[in-house]
């Protein structure tokens, strides 16, 4: 088995935390452990000048090939290994996504959906988790029935979530569950989805919604505090383009904005004690 030391731009909550992995530019030669090749992962385009840069470092630091790739360069993506460009505990049991949302780059790095073997985890990052077939479910329930403080956070399909699979995840240690509805369209769908999850004793602290934000602020707004409505947590995110070769700037109006509803904590204040957009601080 190949030794791959990792190397990432910066360190997320997803970054893995073994010996083999590195955040940046190459430490001192012998802070370097033994390795077969070096991978370069990046995420986002904006980042990939970055990487190329750290390519060069690198190859200076090593005489072992050094690579450089990612989503954020086109590498396709077939399977997942336990642990190598995510933390142990996060786990896909599927990769690919049977939709074709515009906005979405998974289905050209990752094509159509298909199913993987079953690696143990408790965060599932499957892009599309409810489009794999019954059996496959089942399967990734008993792996599940293992594990506590589950979260589905790859997000789930509002208009597939059924009675069934409600009632399935109620018998296990799930913490979060998280949807997303983009535009206004999504709205009633997403109030069936939560209203089967509250019925199976599910409540907003558990259910969590993302939300591409940032073209009109007012529209945003009315679209978030209808998902706090419907029964989820809003996790506003500000839309970037795909590809791009800079991270779209935005005001620090919108960065305020974006603080109140991604933070559940801050959302709450705003909506139940009333607290303003002008009262919030970055």
């Amino acid at each position: 088995m190949k030794r791959i030391l990792r190397v990432f731009p910066q360190r997320t909550s997803y970054t893995p935390d073994d010996d083999m992995v590195f955040i940046g530019a190459p430490p001192f030669d012998d802070m370097i452990p033994q390795h077969d090749e070096v991978h370069i992962s990046c995420i986002f385009s904006w980042d990939k000048k970055y990487c190329l840069d750290l390519q060069e470092q690198w190859r200076i630091a090593t005489d072992k090939p050094v690579l450089v790739g990612g989503p954020a360069f086109g590498t396709p993506v077939c399977g997942f290994t336990k642990g190598l460009y995510v933390k142990n505990g996060v786990t896909f049991t599927s990769r690919g996504c049977n939709n074709n949302c515009p906005w979405c780059i998974v289905p050209k790095l990752e094509g159509k959906l298909k199913e993987l073997p079953i690696v143990e985890g408790n965060i599932i990052q499957d892009n599309n988790f409810l489009q794999t077939s019954e059996a496959h479910k089942q399967k990734v329930y008993e792996m599940l029935k293992t594990q506590k403080g589950i979260c589905f956070k790859g997000g789930l399909e509002a208009d597939l979530i059924t009675n069934k699979f409600a009632e399935d995840i109620s018998q296990l240690s799930i913490k979060e569950l998280w949807l997303a509805c983009d535009t206004d369209a999504h709205l009633p769908i997403l109030r069936k989805a939560t209203a089967i999850l509250q019925k199976h004793g599910f409540n907003r602290n558990k259910i969590r919604c993302y939300a591409l934000i940032g073209d009109d602020m007012a529209k945003n707004e009315a679209r978030l505090q209808a998902i706090y409505e419907a029964g989820a947590m809003p996790f506003a995110q500000l839309y970037q383009p795909i590809g791009a070769d800079n991270k779209k700037e935005y005001s620090h109006e919108w960065k305020v904005f974006h603080r109140m509803w991604s933070r559940p904590a801050a959302t709450k204040a705003h909506i139940e004690k009333d607290v303003k957009l002008e009262d919030m601080r970055v």
